[in-house]
């Protein structure tokens, strides 16, 4: 796959194919790539215990822009390497050693929170601002993990809900359903509550209202769907206020829907537990710019 070929690939399918708008691809193309280049020198000059000199060995297979597309292709379909790296005319190892250094360069340019991602990307129109958001909605998800190699990590990360070794990201949304910021790779059995408590949703947006299901109940300053009494019913106004709460916080569900467009933060058993609160930051980065570029 070169760039001959996306000439010709329907806008639907850009966005299929790697998660981003068509117009979104071609400027993220515009940073990332100066960047890349950037990066690589420095890295060389990094090893001082190198025998060759620099820009010497093998030649890279793929060019600078097939790097990206492929490393896009991997966040959002989460194919084997080899199988990834067969569509760009590379191998398994090709892949696999290009995701770790482009993911690195794309979490760069591509910042997840709301704030910081309007003022890099959106142009010629009036940029949000943290104080106009009248309602913080907040949920989160858990995405499946390998189990840890090491004795003493496997029961930290296990969800006894999930059955199975998670790690926990938590998810901020407005009421339109716009992605403000995200917290992510925490351990799975930590309760919902807990991150609330301890993530800069607060201080982020001080004005806004906060909105939660039921696992942030006990929170000053959240608000929650009514619980039904033991042994009691909730009253006809408590049941119609939990549906109007419902229709508004279903938003963040949408949110945490996008995030997991991109498979890899869905259900990569093999993602490096070190690797995932970068992983997952850059696929909402990559969200935010599909969302700013139309």
């Amino acid at each position: 796959m070169d760039i001959t070929h996306l000439k010709h690939y329907p806008p639907e399918k850009v966005r299929a194919l790697f998660g981003v708008t068509l117009e979104g691809l071609g400027e993220l193309l515009t940073k990332v790539l100066p960047e890349l280049l950037r990066r690589r020198p420095a890295a060389h000059a990094s090893r001082p215990n190198r025998r060759r000199a620099v820009g010497g060995g093998r030649q890279r297979r793929l060019k600078p822009y097939q790097e990206v597309l492929l490393t896009l292709v991997y966040l959002r379909h989460n194919g084997a390497h080899a199988v990834v790296g067969a569509l760009f005319g590379g191998s398994a190892d090709t892949a696999e050693k290009t995701f770790p250094e482009v993911v690195f360069v794309l979490h760069a340019v591509c910042p997840a929170n709301r704030w910081e991602a309007e003022q890099k990307w959106k142009k010629g129109e009036p940029r949000w601002t943290p104080d106009t958001v009248e309602r913080a909605l907040i949920d989160s998800l858990e995405s499946p993990v390998r189990r840890p190699s090491l004795p003493a990590r496997p029961k930290r990360v296990y969800a006894g809900k999930k059955k199975r070794h998670t790690l926990k990201t938590q998810v901020v949304t407005d009421a339109p359903g716009a992605i403000l910021d995200i917290d992510p790779g925490h351990r799975g059995p930590t309760a919902d509550k807990q991150l609330s408590e301890q993530s800069t949703v607060e201080e982020h947006s001080p004005q806004a209202a906060k909105q939660g299901d039921l696992a942030y109940q006990g929170i000053a300053g959240v608000q929650v769907p009514h619980k039904k009494p033991k042994g009691g019913q909730l009253t006809e106004e408590q049941r119609t206020e939990n549906r109007y709460r419902a229709s508004v916080r279903v938003q963040v569900e949408h949110g945490s829907r996008r995030i997991k467009g991109g498979r890899i933060v869905r259900d990569d058993y093999r993602l490096a537990l070190g690797l995932f609160p970068l992983i997952a930051a850059t696929v909402v980065g990559l969200v935010q710019l599909r969302r700013l570029s139309g």
